[in-house]
């Protein structure tokens, strides 16, 4: 039986790509989605990375930086696309108690969260369940995710993730993304971390 090499696609967002309009362009979507993303699959397809049938997960913890790099990338766009929503989603109970518990409330959180958005230099923010199980504000690189905490939720700070809608505004493209965040999907990693 001949083998098949396979090949990592571009996945399917979670909403339509103008959904998140007007907080967040369909032009800029299009430009994290279509463009950013897509690079990282297109490096991973031409590195040959798919052979053997690997995961992103998997390639994630590869020895070769490029592989690692963009692997680690595109699961961290995926993860990412699916903590949005285009509507909004209510904060389910046992998550907003550990949200009071560790920040002190929603508004609080927000104002944290914004604030780190706006110190970090480039990569991600991440909403993330340390190991001792507090909820934490943590910053990671490019290609990388945050050792020893799980994360729950993310936002993107590659420049192709705000720069048609907010060009270096950061804290507005963060309040942009607020109301599109998906608290169940944060609810349901933080039912596999804890």
């Amino acid at each position: 039986m001949p083998e098949f090499a396979t090949r990592f696609e571009l996945p399917a967002l979670p909403f339509e790509r103008h959904s998140l309009e007007p907080d967040v362009s369909r032009a800029q979507v299009d430009l994290l989605y279509s463009h950013y993303h897509r690079r990282h699959i297109d490096t991973l397809n031409a590195r040959g990375a798919t052979i053997h049938g690997h995961s992103l997960a998997s390639l994630a913890e590869h020895d070769g930086n490029a592989i690692r790099r963009s692997a680690q990338e595109a699961w961290n766009l995926v993860f990412f696309w699916h903590g949005l929503s285009a509507g909004s989603v209510a904060v389910p109970d046992v998550l907003a108690r550990r949200i009071d518990q560790a920040f002190g409330g929603m508004g609080a959180l927000q104002y944290r969260w914004r604030a780190h958005v706006n110190d970090v230099a480039e990569g991600w923010s991440w909403l993330a369940v340390g190991a001792s199980g507090d909820l934490q504000l943590l910053a990671s690189p490019p290609g990388e995710r945050p050792a020893e905490a799980a994360p729950l939720l993310a936002i993107a700070l590659a420049e192709e993730a705000y720069r048609i809608d907010y060009r270096e505004r950061r804290g507005d493209y963060f309040d942009a993304l607020w109301p599109h965040l998906n608290w169940d999907y944060a609810k349901l990693n933080l039912e596999v971390a804890d």
